[in-house]
Formats: C-alpha cells, sequence, structure tokens
C-alpha cells in the first residue's frame, strides 16, 4: 500500500520551492521506471479501469503542476491527461460519481490496470477509501476542463 501512496507524488523542486502553480515540465514526454509516457494535447479521454488512492505520503508535497498537494481535496492524478483537467470519476460498484481536478502524474504501480490516483477524500466520497481501490469509469469534461486551464492561466486545449 505504501508504494501506491508514493505513486503519485512528484517532486517538483526548484526557486519557487513548489509554490508556482505550473510546472513547465508537465506538458512534455516523461520517463518513469523506463516507461516513456506523452501527455496529451487534448480533452478527449474516456476509460474503464482501476482506481486507487493517495494522501498521507504526499500530504504537502508539489503535484506536477507545482500546486502543494493536500489529501483532503478533490484532485486526482493521471499519466497523460493535460494540467488541469477535470475528470468524473464514477464507481462502477457502488455508482457514485465526481468531478475532480486532475492535477498530478500518476498512478505509476507496476500494473496498468491502474487508470487514475484520487485523493484521500474523494476516495472517501466514492466509497472506495477503506479497500484502497475500485473499478471506475473516467470521463474527461472537455468544457470544464478548458474553463480551469484559463482560470489557472493556462491555454487551454
Amino acid at each position: 500500500m505504501a508504494l501506491l501512496l508514493l505513486s503519485a507524488c512528484s517532486s517538483v523542486s526548484g526557486p519557487y520551492g513548489g509554490e508556482k502553480y505550473w510546472h513547465a515540465g508537465s506538458e512534455r514526454p516523461y520517463v518513469v521506471n523506463g516507461v516513456m509516457y506523452y501527455p496529451q494535447v487534448h480533452y478527449r479521454y474516456a476509460a474503464v479501469g482501476e482506481a486507487s488512492w493517495y494522501g498521507y505520503d504526499c500530504h504537502g508535497r508539489p503535484t506536477a503542476t507545482g500546486r502543494i498537494f493536500d489529501k483532503n481535496k478533490l484532485t486526482a492524478a493521471h499519466r497523460t491527461l493535460p494540467l488541469p483537467s477535470i475528470v468524473l470519476v464514477e464507481n462502477l460498484e457502488n455508482g457514485r460519481k465526481i468531478k475532480l481536478l486532475v492535477n498530478d502524474r500518476g498512478p505509476f504501480a507496476k500494473t496498468n490496470r491502474r487508470i487514475i490516483d484520487v485523493s484521500q477524500r474523494a476516495a472517501q466520497l466514492l466509497g472506495f477509501r477503506n479497500k484502497g481501490f475500485a473499478r471506475v469509469r473516467v470521463t474527461c469534461l472537455p468544457s470544464a476542463s478548458r474553463m480551469a486551464a484559463i482560470i489557472h492561466g493556462r491555454k487551454p486545449y
């Protein structure tokens, strides 16, 4: 479980101490554990897979966007969606749905079944915090994502 909790934490450092909103490198291709990831330049995304959550070990650390992660906020990590993006996550085991701000990279667990990491609070609201993971449907919301990009001073795709 500790590996899962660390899987979405970013290690952004530099002259801004992790306080700036945007980390320019979050748009570029990157490598984690020998796997190359290519961030998308569009908001077309829908997938079914497994979600896990992260909280304790990442709380207070910078995300890929440079913002400080708060386990109690409604945020998520995705390997390739544009940052920021807004997604609708539906727990297929109980029907609960929630909109989340994607502002971090992950999950990087050794299994490809994991398609998104959500904050501890999001996992609680989706009803899988105690279990640790759930089968979910993740759908990017293009209009909301464009608005989030504008609000956060980013060029929308």
